[in-house]
């Protein structure tokens, strides 16, 4: 049986994407690489609670307070990625606002 241990807030968002790509100035992959990492963050994270809720249901984990944890960090990392697609898309309304 395995088991599911809780992360920290700081897990949604990995540092360890964003200070690794400071290298990488002149890789135009570089911004690319670092969003679709993120997103897989996201993704892990949703597929994590998923597997956690099976676990619950299959009655291989017994602690249902680790299951709603896993849901609560999936549901946050959402919301989280959802606000921060919202800000880069105002942004960009912005600057195309602007008059040159």
């Amino acid at each position: 049986m395995n088991e599911i241990t809780g992360r920290g807030i700081n897990s949604l968002v990995d540092r360890s994407l964003i200070f690794n790509d400071r290298d990488k100035v002149g890789n135009d992959n570089g911004f690319a690489e670092m969003l679709r990492g993120a997103l897989a963050n996201v993704n892990q994270t949703q597929l994590d609670a998923d597997q956690a809720v099976d676990h619950l249901l299959t009655g291989d984990l017994e602690s249902l307070h680790q299951v709603m944890i896993k849901a609560e960090e999936a549901q946050l990392s959402l919301q989280l990625t959802t606000q921060i697609v919202n800000k880069v898309l105002q942004a960009y309304q912005e600057v195309s606002r602007m008059q040159i």
